[in-house]
């Protein structure tokens, strides 16, 4: 089968995801770091996303629960390419949480979990519970967030999702990471 000039050895792949973070690669084209419903953390390629007639570009927004097709490149599905990455052919937009991206509080509080996932959570290890409580508390973020709360809604999420990790809840989670949570900073930044 060929799509968009990329031969592929598998048929189209139907997959659910939130997309945690995007990585600009050559001159159009992006890497996708998704959590996705069946297959955990996941790094999928995009082609030609950022182009100003991409048509999916929007879909495939930071924060956006979507549903795409994947093909997989021969080059990657016969282990000659490391670099390759199984490419996102379509995608749609399932929800876009548009509360949460108008409150400033509330997208501190995004950030922080989508960086926990990003730092935290290795590829390939799917997760009932981490899908659950990533889309729980995406849905809650967007509902009308007070900024007073914001440092107790990232405090309760961090618990929540260091438990479901099996770590201790009071662990520091920079610890765990061996970095720098760029997200905290922005939210002390919003909670001044």
């Amino acid at each position: 089968m060929v799509i968009g000039g990329i031969a592929s050895q598998a048929p189209l792949k139907k997959m659910q995801a939130v997309v945690l973070k995007k990585i600009p690669i050559r001159e159009y084209d992006e890497l996708v770091i998704c959590y996705t419903k069946d297959a955990g953390k996941q790094v999928y390629q995009v082609k030609s996303v950022l182009l100003p007639t991409s048509k999916q570009a929007g879909h495939l927004d930071i924060l956006n629960l979507v549903d795409f097709s994947l093909v997989t490149p021969k080059s990657f599905a016969s282990g000659q390419s490391k670099n390759s990455h199984p490419i996102i052919t379509s995608a749609y937009c399932l929800e876009a949480f548009p509360r949460l991206k108008s409150s400033l509080s509330a997208m501190a509080a995004a950030f922080f979990l989508l960086e926990c996932f990003d730092k935290l959570i290795f590829e390939g290890e799917p997760d009932s519970k981490l899908w659950n409580f990533l889309i729980s508390k995406l849905h809650y973020y967007d509902t009308p967030l007070e900024s007073t709360r914001t440092a107790l809604v990232i405090a309760d999420s961090r618990q929540e999702l260091l438990k479901i990790l099996g770590y201790d809840s009071s662990m520091p989670i920079e610890h765990l990471a061996n970095s720098q949570f760029r997200s905290l900073q922005f939210a002390r930044q919003v909670i001044k």
